[in-house]
């Protein structure tokens, strides 16, 4: 048994392309942590992936499985001598934590939101929501106004539960926030948000898998989303945001994950953006980061994992991706309800 080896039985179970430099990055992942969560987190795999190699290896003899978590035995030890696997190193700057931006300028609004946000509605399984930190939040928000994306600038939020929305109205620095979410709680909540503290926030029910409404049809400068990551949703939703962009110059950020998308997914991914007149100026890993969900254990994702035991650190994140629009393609604004665009072999967190 090779690592080519488990990377052929991983492909065959998960449907997940995969090759021996998969495989080792789950074994330099293991090589700092037990955690099955932080294994899937450090290695930069789908979690479905990750769990299905952890398995075959212990059917191998070269792991074992306790309350304790993911451990080498000995054959393990020699077979990671052997491959010559490394533990993995991570050079992260501890002040901003590899995101490349500070929020120190927004200390006064970030300290408002900090309590606000202790009020919002909580993340449920039924609009598949887990929100970032706080401190995400308004990273975003100093990525994008490094990027002259807001000042003066109108917003587009495609669905809140990390409540941007709120968080660019208290910086000040837009125009005007236009928030579509289908949970009618987050909007209640923003609503009331906005009209205590006179943001120019409005926050509208929408599906986004219907077509954005003719009234908003370009008529931003940027806009926001977190969508799902199959390959059929985030070019639905990413066209969303583009529809709703004035043109070309036009901004959009989003996150994409490691644990439910593969790099052979990311690919895919891309070219989807190429193909609607964007190109991808930013790309920051591990940007967004995740509170761990109230309802972790009714997950595909906790069927999976080899291990039951919780999470002890936020290990859900995302790259922030910023596109801007470069040329005028037509992008389809049409009607998906009838499609289900929210799952596919690499998807665990629905």
């Amino acid at each position: 048994m090779n690592k080519d080896d488990l990377a052929s039985i991983v492909t065959k179970i998960t449907n997940i392309p995969w090759n021996a430099r998969n495989v080792e990055r789950v074994l330099s992942a293991l090589l700092v942590s037990s955690n099955f969560w932080d294994i899937v987190s450090f290695s930069f795999e789908p979690l479905p992936a990750v769990a299905a190699v952890l398995r075959t290896l212990a059917e191998e003899g070269i792991v074992s499985f306790s309350e304790l978590g993911v451990e080498l035995t000995d054959r393990g030890r020699r077979f990671i001598e052997r491959e010559k696997i490394s533990p993995l190193h991570s050079h992260a700057c501890p002040r901003c934590e590899g995101r490349t931006v500070v929020i120190d300028e927004f200390k006064e609004a970030f300290d408002k939101f900090a309590k606000i946000q202790l009020d919002r509605p909580e993340a449920i399984r039924k609009f598949d929501q887990g929100y970032v930190t706080p401190d995400t939040t308004f990273a975003r928000i100093a990525l994008a106004d490094s990027r002259g994306d807001l000042r003066g600038k109108k917003a587009l939020v495609l669905g809140d539960d990390d409540l941007v929305g709120i968080a660019l109205g208290l910086t000040g620095l837009v125009e005007d926030i236009v928030v579509l979410e289908l949970d009618e709680r987050i909007i209640d909540f923003e609503q009331g948000v906005a009209s205590q503290y006179s943001l120019p926030l409005k926050a509208l029910k929408h599906d986004l898998r219907k077509p954005l409404p003719e009234e908003l049809l370009g008529n931003f400068d940027v806009f926001f989303c977190d969508p799902p990551e199959t390959v059929e949703a985030l070019d639905a939703f990413v066209g969303r945001g583009v529809v709703g962009l004035k043109g070309l110059g036009g901004a959009g950020y989003f996150g994409v994950t490691h644990a439910e998308s593969s790099f052979y997914k990311w690919r895919l991914l891309e070219m989807a953006l190429l193909q609607r007149g964007l190109v991808i100026s930013d790309i920051i890993t591990d940007f967004n980061v995740y509170m761990n969900w109230e309802y972790v254990d009714e997950m595909l994702a906790w069927d999976l994992a080899p291990v039951k035991q919780p999470p002890h650190r936020n290990w859900y994140k995302s790259s922030m991706i910023r596109v801007e629009v470069v040329e005028k393609v037509e992008v389809p604004n049409e009607d998906l309800t009838d499609r289900d665009i929210y799952n596919d072999p690499e998807s665990s967190t629905t």
